[in-house]
């Protein structure tokens, strides 16, 4: 098992302990922080009583429910076939924060094989002022197409052992879950959304969240809501986040930030994501990047860069230079069949008096040339699917082009009324969606459901030997 891959800490790894005894004080802390995660009064006085049980660890010693990891998320890693990497929440900080892994089997006398990662802090200021202790790892080393069992903890408090599978390292068909925002009412009623997605696809190798993956990127509690949200799912399914406009925000008082196009620092804690962006915009890492899974290589772009004005100051220019050209060297050099791109900021807006000139002006020629085969994005709160188009057209189902999506995930809605509505070949409006990518070999095959399983649209794209797609307007699921 090699090292996990590096991945730059807000501090240094703490040197304070976990009680596994703790004061009354400490109690009252750790419960408070428990009822803290959730509205309803009764589950807070429920959680309360549970922070006071004590459960077994691994050593058969005592440890509080309170100092068990939290918020436990899967995220892609660079390279799917040999790894996948985690995050947690700590009630407080960790002396030996850590992962295990270990090949699944079907008896539970496993742990013989396991394989212990030592895991990095990143800690940030919540909106209360309190320290909030994340941690991430990556599990290297492992078998491609192989089911493996892990967990996370220091040593004593462990997480439950959650399963996962690592891609194949070459092509081979499976699935993966496609999310327009989620932002509001995230633990209410997202939560219906990715559950049911789930149902559909249980099988599949990662989730992309197309941005304004909360409403306020630097509200915690929010973020909380997301966890609760997409629950044991994110333990079991990487995800493959991209940022949207309400992901970088800062509280209001807040001083600006160097970058305020980025993502807010609550972002990065919950997710550890491949660091292959732009190598001259450092600070884009995790929001700029990309993965390859069994023939079909995931761009994931941070929009917010490209807004439709002219950068204003020279790192920003920096940013946006540097994305614009990583983002053709890894078009250019894809060995993969597939391609898709995820963005936040739609290429072809589908709600009423929105229009992203600038980014379309960027963008599309690059797709255009290298034959991007699908686009997904949010922002809109609508949902709009083009025909096949090159050059702001539609084109022959056999001719070079690229196929956008926008869909949404959560209960905010927007009217459907778009300037390219003559594009589109599918629609719909106030319908919380999820959406089903399955690619075996030579065919892409998507289907876009409502949260009651209906089917709103459904496509394919066929290959040909020489890599050109045939376009499927009328395959339904």
């Amino acid at each position: 098992m090699n090292p996990p891959e590096s991945k730059s800490a807000s501090s240094a790894q703490p040197s304070a302990t976990v009680e596994t005894n703790p004061s009354r004080r400490g109690f009252l802390a750790s419960s408070a922080l428990l009822g803290a995660l959730f509205f309803s009064p009764a589950r807070a006085v429920a959680a309360v009583a549970e922070a006071a049980a004590p459960v077994a660890s691994a050593t058969g010693e005592k440890t509080v429910a309170a100092a068990l990891p939290q918020r436990v998320t899967l995220s892609c890693a660079a390279d799917m076939a040999h790894a996948v990497s985690a995050t947690w929440r700590s009630a407080g900080p960790l002396t030996s924060a850590q992962g295990q892994i270990a090949p699944l089997t079907a008896g539970p006398k496993f742990e013989a094989a396991v394989q212990s990662v030592p895991a990095e802090a990143f800690t940030f200021e919540t909106d209360s002022g309190e320290t909030a202790y994340q941690y991430n790892l990556t599990f290297n080393g492992l078998n491609p197409d192989a089911q493996y069992c892990f967990r996370v903890g220091d040593g004593q408090a462990w997480s439950e052992w959650n399963t996962v599978q690592t891609a194949l390292d070459k092509p081979k068909p499976f699935s993966f879950l496609y999310f327009g925002d989620v932002q509001t009412d995230i633990r209410a009623q997202c939560s219906r959304a990715v559950r049911t997605a789930f149902r559909h696809a249980p099988d599949a190798r990662f989730m992309v969240c197309a941005g304004d993956l909360v409403n306020r990127g630097h509200d915690d509690s929010l973020w909380g809501e997301f966890s609760d949200a997409f629950s044991f799912i994110a333990a079991t399914v990487p995800c493959l986040p991209t940022p949207g406009n309400h992901d970088t925000k800062r509280p209001e008082n807040a001083p600006e930030p160097e970058a305020p196009y980025t993502a807010a620092p609550a972002y990065h804690a919950h997710f550890h994501l491949p660091a292959n962006g732009p190598k001259n915009a450092q600070i884009l890492n995790g929001e700029a990047y990309y993965v390859d899974c069994q023939g079909v290589r995931v761009i994931s772009l941070n929009s917010n860069v490209f807004d439709d004005d002219a950068p204003t100051d020279a790192a920003h220019k920096q940013a946006w230079d540097a994305q614009l050209a990583w983002l053709e060297e890894v078009l250019a050099n894809n060995p993969n069949r597939w391609t898709v791109v995820t963005h936040h900021h739609p290429i072809y807006s589908t709600s009423k008096g929105r229009d992203n000139a600038g980014l379309r002006s960027l963008l599309r020629p690059l797709y255009d040339k290298y034959k991007v085969d699908l686009v997904l994005q949010g922002h809109d709160h609508s949902y709009g699917r083009t025909h096949k188009l090159a050059g702001d057209q539609i084109v022959d189902p056999a001719a070079p082009g690229t196929i956008y999506v926008v869909s949404v995930c959560g209960p905010k809605m927007y009217p459907f009324k778009p300037k390219f509505e003559s594009l589109m070949a599918a629609t719909a409006s106030d319908k919380q969606l999820f959406q089903v990518i399955d690619v075996n070999g030579d065919t892409l095959s998507y289907t876009s459901r409502s949260i009651d399983g209906q089917l709103v649209d459904a496509f394919q794209l066929k290959k040909d030997a020489s890599g050109a797609s045939t376009y499927l307007p009328s395959a339904k699921a």
